[in-house]
């Protein structure tokens, strides 16, 4: 079978012409209810030409002694074309969870948690990889973001590899089901795929998400990870800790007062010198 990365190429060589159609995608935050039905789950397509969810990776800096891995690839920077422009990643910080189990006592995988900077608009964009690296039928079908409540957020999605497979779908939800219907969750932003060793598709691409918040922060449930029973495999899921979004902190009252009479001391520190300096 033709994997993604094949096909994108095939698909170049055809059309050298034709632009990109992916981006970063805003996921609406206006919903009680989100349906593909009616736009609130945005969905991909395995045809770069198609896929509205995916980020033409042209160039990508590596961190020494990443690059010769596929399972362990790190990149500081990824220039990227999409159908609005074009941008440069740059990574900010980084996270390696590694021993993630899914089944209890199995270390089922390694979750990589990313921070960049787009170039394009100044935003932070929040990255995940997963990478499933046991040969006993279990998969990944969901990957979620954690706290995005009261932030907006887009998702898009490119390859570090030849071996990545994929983002199918992405939106504001925490559920964990295939319905067409799901509830909308302001906190969480699912990415939906089929990341399994014995199907032939151990790596996610690099998922990301977008946003108007202007910090991040260490946070206790920051990744979400979700077997959703495809093929008769346990329902089973979990979260880790990493990267969320947040906003800069504002001073207390009592900081602005110790502020205000620093800069008090040291103009009554400067004016004093002066007068002494006159003398």
């Amino acid at each position: 079978m033709m994997n993604f990365k094949s096909m994108a190429i095939a698909a170049m060589l055809v059309s050298a012409s034709s632009a990109y159609a992916g981006d970063f995608v805003n996921l609406r935050d206006d919903l009680a209810t989100l349906s593909a039905a009616n736009g609130g789950l945005v969905v991909g397509a395995n045809n770069p030409l198609r896929d509205k969810l995916y980020l033409n990776a042209t160039s990508y800096s590596w961190l020494s002694g990443y690059s010769s891995n596929p399972a362990q690839l790190i990149a500081t920077s990824i220039s990227y074309t999409a159908n609005a422009g074009a941008g440069v990643l740059t990574l900010l910080d980084y996270r390696i969870n590694s021993g993630v189990e899914l089944l209890p006592g199995i270390a089922q995988a390694t979750i990589y948690d990313f921070v960049f900077r787009d170039s394009s608009d100044n935003s932070l964009v929040f990255g995940t990889r997963y990478i499933n690296q046991v040969n006993n039928g279990q998969e990944i079908n969901f990957l979620y973001r954690y706290g995005f409540e009261g932030f907006e957020a887009s998702s898009a999605w490119l390859f570090l590899s030849d071996f990545d497979l994929r983002m199918y779908e992405s939106g504001r939800t925490d559920d964990h089901s295939f319905a067409s219907s799901v509830a909308f969750d302001g906190d969480a932003i699912r990415q939906k795929s089929d990341i399994s060793v014995s199907e032939g598709n151990p790596y996610s691409g690099l998922y990301l998400v977008k946003t108007d918040a202007t910090e991040y922060t260490l946070g206790n449930k920051a990744i979400g990870y979700y077997q959703a029973g495809e093929e008769g495999q346990a329902v089973v899921g979990g979260f880790i800790g990493g990267f969320v979004p947040t906003v800069a902190a504002v001073p207390e009252p009592s900081e602005y007062a110790l502020m205000m009479i620093g800069l008090g001391l040291l103009g009554f520190v400067a004016t004093r010198r002066k007068k002494q300096h006159l003398a």
